[in-house]
Parts: structure tokens; C-alpha cells; sequence
């Protein structure tokens, strides 16, 4: 099934269930596998594992996630202020916004992005078991986001923290396997913090750099959401081992393609 944000076509609506586990509900659109689109609220039943959908007409339609195609969801609005908020170093306030974010969208495109940033904001805090448990709650629903998408990257950084090297191996396998270039860059990328995290020495230095950062910067540039942390990371490899120059190549890589991103503002 294949998510994406939908603007100006619904709005956004959100109810809470009370009675048992709680459910929101979200006005979207649903394309089936038959290319059939329909419009209305939208709430995920977890003991079921189907959406629901009621239209205007007030009937409500089940489906299971292998029958639809495509999700469009508006992104909600309190998103961009979290966002804004971890990057600024605040990520305390931004956490119930977040939390409550991945568990009304659970299953619904947005809970990984926000349970994504959640885990980064726990991890910084030295909290990795927590940010292992809520990305845990969204790998229940759905398994692949272990090691496919966005929140994947930030789990594995919680494992590594907590000392669950063997399970991140696992997982970066997975990845590699799944066939998306994406996921592989990010894997690779992961791979490279797995071998700096067995020691400080020269060689470990030069081994993430041969079988992770370096691999991502020069085999897999046009997966441009994976090249500025593995850019980050090559230049701190490359200052280690004395390569002034090398990592100043990164650096001015880092700058000028990808400004915007975190990993261009960090020291």
C-alpha cells in the first residue's frame, strides 16, 4: 500500500474512541487495487487489521491493507511545530504532540514520521528503551516498518543504544534484501555507526567508512534522503584519521547540496 499527503481534497476531521483501545478517525481517501476511490472518514481497527471507511451516506466499508493501493492523508497540522521543535532543540515539548500523533495516525502514513522523530527526541535524551517501545507499537500493526521507510533508521539507532547489535544486524539485512535503494542507503549507513560502536581506533574508522558512509556517498547519490547524515559522518570519519582535506570535501558536499538539512547545521 502506498501512502501520500493529500491537500486541499479533504479535510482534516479527528474523533477519539473511548470504549477499548482507542481509534481515530481521519478524513481521507482510499484508492483500492480495482482503482476505485472513495472519500470519508478513515480509522484503522487494530484487533481486526482493516481499515474502515464510511462515506457520506454513512455506511461503512472494511478493507484489508493488501486491497488498497493508495492513502492520501493531509499531514496534521500540529506536524511542522514538533518538527520545528526537535530541530531547535526542544524536543521535550514536542513529545506529546508527537505521541499523540503516532497513535492517532497508527497506520495511517503519519505515524511514522512522527514516531520517527519520537525515538530520535528519547535517543538524545538516553532513553533508547523508550524509543524502542513506541517504535515497537507501530511495528506491531506493521512489521515492514522495522526495516522499510522512514521510522526504520531511527529504531535502529534506538537498538544500537540499548546494546541490540545482533537484532540491528538482522534488520539491516532485511533491508538490504527488500530491493528499495533507499532503505539499502540508510542500512548502509546504520552499518557504518554498527562498526564505529566496536571501538575507537584507526581501522575501525576506515572500515565504516569502506562499508558504510563512503558506499552510501559514492554508489547511491541519487537517494538524496540518505546522503547528508552518511556525508556528516564520512567527514567525522575522515577528520579522525587526520584526512583534513577529505573531510573537508564532505563538508562542502554537505553544504552546498543539502543546506536545509540537519545534518548541514551540526558542528
Amino acid at each position: 500500500m502506498k501512502t501520500s499527503t493529500h491537500t486541499g481534497v479533504v479535510a482534516l476531521a479527528l474523533t477519539l474512541f473511548t470504549a477499548g483501545a482507542a481509534m481515530a478517525q481521519i478524513a481521507g481517501s482510499i484508492m483500492t487495487t480495482e482503482n476505485k476511490t472513495m472519500e470519508g472518514v478513515i480509522k484503522w481497527k487494530v484487533r481486526e487489521k482493516v481499515y474502515a471507511i464510511t462515506a457520506k451516506n454513512n455506511v461503512e466499508l472494511e478493507l484489508a491493507p493488501a486491497n488498497i493501493k493508495e492513502m492520501q492523508i493531509p499531514k496534521p497540522k500540529e506536524l511542522d511545530a514538533a518538527i520545528a521543535s526537535v530541530q531547535q532543540g526542544s524536543a521535550a515539548a514536542a513529545i506529546p504532540i508527537l505521541e499523540k500523533i503516532a497513535a492517532d495516525y497508527l497506520m495511517m502514513q503519519w505515524d511514522t514520521v512522527a514516531t520517527r522523530l519520537l525515538a530520535d527526541a528519547y535517543v538524545k535524551a538516553g532513553e533508547p528503551e523508550k524509543a524502542i517501545r513506541v517504535c515497537e507499537k507501530v511495528i506491531a500493526s506493521n512489521p515492514e516498518a522495522a526495516y522499510l521507510g522512514e521510522m526504520a533508521p531511527a529504531y535502529w539507532q534506538a537498538l544500537l543504544k540499548a546494546n541490540r547489535t545482533s537484532k540491528v544486524e538482522d534488520l539491516l539485512a532485511k533491508a538490504v534484501k527488500s530491493g528499495s535503494r533507499e532503505s539499502s542507503a540508510f542500512a548502509l549507513t546504520m552499518r557504518g555507526d554498527v562498526i564505529l560502536a566496536s571501538g575507537e581506533t584507526n581501522e575501525i574508522a576506515k572500515k565504516a567508512l569502506r562499508d558504510g558512509y563512503l558506499r552510501v556517498v559514492t554508489l547511491y547519490k541519487s537517494e538524496k534522503a540518505a546522503q547528508p547524515e552518511a556525508l556528516y559522518k564520512a567527514a567525522k570519519c575522515f577528520e579522525k584519521l587526520g584526512q583534513s582535506s577529505r573531510a573537508d570535501q564532505m563538508r562542502t558536499t554537505l553544504k552546498s547540496e543539502f543546506a536545509s538539512s540537519e545534518w548541514a547545521r551540526k558542528p
